[in-house]
């Protein structure tokens, strides 16, 4: 099978962070790796660190989300997002 450059890069990050994942390690992110994994059918819920009222103990590592399309003083930021199985309590929506 012959992937886009995009898509190879993709399924790198993927590899990666699922092998990092095993060990108990986090990986950081990009938004556009995310969107092109998505645009092949696999999809990695992040929530964000606003949406989290308490982590699940031993849990608590973020990932981190590389800001890379944004203006210049966001550029290059890391906001800390976690995995569904890594949260214990939402904050209620507002």
């Amino acid at each position: 099978m012959k992937l886009t450059k995009q898509e190879q890069q993709a399924i790198d990050w993927l590899y990666d962070f699922a092998a990092q994942l095993r060990e108990g390690e986090t990986i950081p992110y990009t938004k556009p790796v995310i969107d092109q994994l998505k645009r092949m059918g696999i999809s990695i819920e992040f929530i964000s660190h606003k949406q989290v009222a308490t982590l699940k103990r031993g849990k608590e590592e973020p990932f981190p989300w590389q800001i890379t399309n944004a203006p210049w003083y966001i550029k290059g930021k890391r906001s800390m997002t976690y995995l569904p199985f890594q949260v214990k309590e939402r904050k209620e929506a507002k």
